[in-house]
């Protein structure tokens, strides 16, 4: 299901809750291709960074309990984006950071990744609850 925002939910509110917070991280960064604010987008970097670690933790930890198939490729796919988000970082570090293009991929990213990934998961683990009557 999607948001007015186009933005897809879970229907999964230990993820759903984390996902929300994640887009309200990233709509606060600025839609210029320039800093403005350094000490601000420095605040915001580390806040992602500091929740993207969070988020991938408990997905992946929620992902293993369950001992939903495809662990692997997921984990993969958070280690790749980790891996992209660190070169925002390093453009930020030298002073070249594009704002505006760090928020397109953050939310695109979001977005596809749960749509596509998060949704198998999410899919099997209420299968599983439903069987053992937890939904």
């Amino acid at each position: 299901m999607k948001d007015q925002r186009g933005r897809y939910i879970l229907e999964f509110a230990e993820m759903d809750v984390q996902h929300e917070y994640l887009y309200r991280l990233f709509d606060s960064i600025e839609q210029s291709t320039e800093v403005t604010d350094v000490s601000f987008m420095k605040t915001v970097l580390q806040e992602i960074e500091r929740y993207l670690n969070f988020h991938f933790t408990s997905e992946e930890h929620l992902i293993r309990s369950y001992e939903v198939p495809g662990f692997a490729e997921h984990q993969s796919d958070h280690e790749n984006m980790a891996s992209q988000f660190i070169r925002y970082i390093n453009d930020f570090d030298a002073g070249q950071l594009n704002p505006a293009a760090l928020r397109i991929f953050l939310t695109g990213w979001l977005m596809e990744h749960s749509e596509q990934s998060d949704s198998q998961y999410v899919s099997y683990i209420k299968e599983v609850r439903s069987k053992n009557g937890f939904i």
